[in-house]
């Protein structure tokens, strides 16, 4: 439906009398017109007053001469009267514009009302022109203004009335002439219509001007002014958002006091919006776009961040809002979205609307200023530490030197296990004060748990103070704890540098900072790292390229018996000949991909080039080893990859045994009940399980108790102890009788000289692994040494 609302556009004439007439230019009414008109229109005339025979038929005359004037071609008029109530909806389906003139709008809503016109109008797609009266009468609430005398005074006569609900639009023609009319001796302006508008708007509008609804979109053209609550101020052209009906008003204007950015309700039966209020700032965002529920959550995903625009697309359809309201009774989500001025957090908020069975309605209210501070700290959320942080750096000035440092708590969590989580957030609190008393941050933030970020002058970097930061002791009761502060950093050389890479940056300097004593706790974002950095973002891009273009290539470490020298199994690797770089150390995009989370990928990979290897092999007779892969602790949370193991080795039909996975003792602590689970499921199916790095981390007897590892990995710190330290002699010794003890055998990695070897013969170790014997060498190369 395309709606007209004018005060008029033709000449005015005296009832009765009829003259042909051009009309005026009517602010480009005529010309919008044209845009909507079919090739040849069927009009279907409203009548103020049916009765009125003459009238009508001059006013009809008058509007079809405008239209022919105008080049608007009518092919036929149909005129409603009393005796249509059968017809009407038939009428109105054979018309393409309806008419509504103008008059007594009492008059005429009545007679709108015995005809059942409301309900007829239903979905009509065509176009309806409101004169006057049939613009007054088209509102949902109608100010039916008093005309005649009498009216004024009357205090029985009905000034609001439901009307034909295609409009929130309260309209009051012919301004000129209403300004200077007095009825029943009160002045029609000051008297009248000032007292009514308490708590509703109505628009005052110049014969000539017009109101153009089209898919819940409105827009004035001409002249005119806005009377509420007791005021009067000038109405602009553009666009407008209609008043709430004065049902809905007490309760949307409450809510418009809290600052939202939207208020609307949504019918979820045909998808149609009326919007309440629209902030001034997203008029343009909703330029041009149909107001149906669809529509207006297309552009307004459009505006959300990447990471989160997938998951609020999957939640925003209606059946699923539904579905959340009956299970919860409210559905509510926070999306972010970048603005000119920064990162903006937006909280949507749905409600049912009481006695509206079909209806929602939707809030959306800008809540960045209530999250963007640590509620334990006090200092800046990521969120809000971004938008001020990027706001002072575009103002950066080369007279101030600054740096972004970015800080961690070394050993952190051992605070927790040691003290408990109370003590823990002490330890935060002391963090946050130490960092502002020697680094005096302009801007801080606390990006999560014990990470901090800020921004200083480059004056207060200095060592003394730096080193002070970094060596804390955190003192309770009669206890003491020496924990570490280390701190990446970024210099700011100008105001154009971003503030996520300069974090990424700085966490990358953290990260770079050498462990061991003597060692500085900071360190300084540089060119070295800045290369690295960015070959590791490169290799991440290029990570899919190269798998599908066959750049990693499975390498193998056999393992052999450490008594007879021969190779009973191996180790399988992987290694990237890229492209550009060549040769790449897993070192170098195995902590990257990890971090990204795309390890499963790689480890999928290796899984199927492992098994493809001992089903060929097998299948041409030839000598097959076990091959141990290793599984992060990502893989086990990739229900699908860990599942679908068996699978695979039923279709290769592959003896199961020759199939091993290696977990990490670090990996393993982290693991689930779930987790443990397919481990188990694992071993009852004939794979072994491997202990990797069995001493490197936090070793515990209960991990040796809670499952029952196949092999124990000896870590390579210990083996490169033998003959040098006793106790990591003792410690071998031991664990090796341990494992036997338990039903373990022992595969000692790491083995480079005949001394170790010796060693840990001597000590009936089982397995050896190491450059003694073998390097990691390509599959050909394996299957070379295999073969002999």
């Amino acid at each position: 439906m395309v709606l007209y609302l004018t005060s008029s556009f033709i000449p005015y004439q005296e009832p009765g009398e009829y003259k042909k007439t051009p009309p005026e230019d009517c602010y480009g009414f005529f010309d919008d017109l044209k845009k909507e008109w079919p090739d040849s229109a069927n009009v279907l005339f409203v009548p103020a007053d049916p009765t009125l025979t003459k009238d009508n038929e001059n006013q009809i005359q008058q509007v079809i001469d405008a239209f022919e004037y105008k080049d608007l071609k009518v092919a036929e008029v149909k005129t409603l009267d009393d005796n249509c109530n059968d017809a009407i909806k038939g009428l109105i389906a054979w018309s393409d514009v309806i008419y509504m003139g103008g008059g007594h709008a009492p008059t005429q809503l009545a007679f709108m009302k015995r005809i059942g016109l409301k309900d007829a109008l239903t979905d009509y797609p065509g176009i309806i022109i409101g004169l006057s009266a049939g613009s007054i009468n088209a509102a949902y609430d109608v100010y039916l203004i008093p005309e005649l005398e009498g009216e004024a005074a009357d205090p029985n006569y009905v000034r609001f009335t439901d009307g034909l609900d295609l409009t929130n639009i309260d309209m009051i023609p012919h301004a000129k002439t209403m300004k200077d009319a007095v009825i029943d001796g009160l002045r029609f302006i000051e008297d009248i219509v000032l007292p009514d508008s308490y708590g509703r708007r109505f628009y005052l509008v110049e014969d000539g001007s017009y109101f153009k609804s089209k898919n819940g979109k409105t827009k004035f053209k001409g002249v005119g002014q806005v009377i509420e609550d007791g005021t009067i101020s000038p109405l602009k052209e553009g666009p407008i958002i209609p008043y709430m009906g004065v049902i809905e008003q007490p309760v949307v204007r409450a809510l418009l006091s809290e600052g939202y950015d939207i208020v609307m309700t949504v019918n979820t039966t045909n998808d149609v919006c009326e919007i309440y209020h629209l902030d001034e700032k997203l008029l343009s965002v909703f330029e041009g776009a149909k107001l149906t529920y669809k529509d207006i959550f297309f552009r307004i995903a459009q505006r959300i961040v990447d990471d989160e625009r997938d998951a609020f697309v999957n939640e925003s359809n209606l059946s699923f809002i539904r579905d959340e309201l009956a299970e919860r009774g409210n559905f509510v989500r926070t999306v972010h979205i970048d603005t000119p001025l920064g990162r903006r957090a937006k909280n949507i908020r749905v409600k049912e609307v009481p006695g509206y069975p079909d209806w929602l309605m939707f809030l959306f209210i800008d809540i960045t200023t209530s999250i963007d501070h640590d509620w334990m700290t006090d200092e800046y959320t990521r969120t809000g530490f971004m938008d001020r942080a990027r706001l002072f750096i575009s103002e950066f000035s080369e007279k101030g030197q600054f740096s972004l440092v970015y800080t961690n708590v070394n050993g952190f969590k051992a605070v927790n296990e040691l003290f408990g989580d109370k003590s823990g957030d002490l330890v935060i609190f002391q963090t946050r004060d130490v960092i502002r008393k020697y680094l005096k941050p302009v801007i801080m933030g606390r990006l999560e748990s014990d990470h901090f970020v800020l921004i200083t002058e480059d004056k207060n970097l200095n060592e003394e103070n730096l080193n002070a930061l970094c060596n804390q002791v955190f003192r309770i009761e009669n206890k003491e704890y020496n924990y570490e502060i280390r701190c990446g950093i970024f210099a700011i050389h100008n105001s154009n540098m971003n503030v996520a890479h300069l974090i990424a940056g700085a966490k990358l300097a953290e990260k770079n900072i050498k462990t061991g004593k003597g060692s500085l706790l900071y360190a300084y974002y540089d060119d070295y790292m800045k290369e690295n950095y960015v070959k590791q973002r490169f290799l991440l891009a290029d990570f899919e390229r190269g798998l599908y273009e066959n750049e990693f290539e499975p390498y193998y470490q056999p393992i052999v018996d450490a008594k007879t020298g021969e190779i009973v199994s191996a180790e399988m690797l992987i290694r990237w000949h890229h492209k550009d770089f060549g040769m790449v150390s897993p070192g170098d995009f195995i902590p990257v991909i990890e971090s990204e989370g795309k390890i499963s990928v790689l480890d999928n990979f290796i899984v199927n080039r492992g098994m493809e290897f001992a089903a060929r092999r097998s299948y041409q007779k030839k000598k097959v080893v076990p091959c141990a892969i290793n599984l992060s602790r990502v893989d086990f949370y990739d229900t699908f990859f860990i599942e679908s193991i068996m699978e695979r080795i039923k279709d290769l039909n592959i003896d199961p045994s020759m199939i091993r996975f290696e977990v990490t003792e670090s990996a393993y602590t982290d693991l689930e009940v779930k987790a443990m689970e397919y481990l188990n499921n694992m071993q009852a199916n004939g794979i072994r399980i491997l202990l990797d790095d069995y001493g490197s981390g936090m070793s515990s007897l209960s991990m040796l108790e809670d499952f029952n590892f196949d092999i124990i990995k000896l870590d390579l710190g210990f083996i490169r102890k033998i003959g040098i330290n006793e106790k990591a002699e003792s410690i071998i010794i031991t664990t090796i009788g341990l494992a036997h003890m338990i039903g373990a055998t022992v595969t000692a990695e790491g083995v480079e000289t005949k001394e170790q070897l010796d060693f840990l013969k001597s000590y009936d170790c089982d397995y050896i692994q190491g450059y003694y014997f073998y390097k990691p060498m390509p599959e050909k190369e394996f299957e070379e040494v295999l073969d002999k």
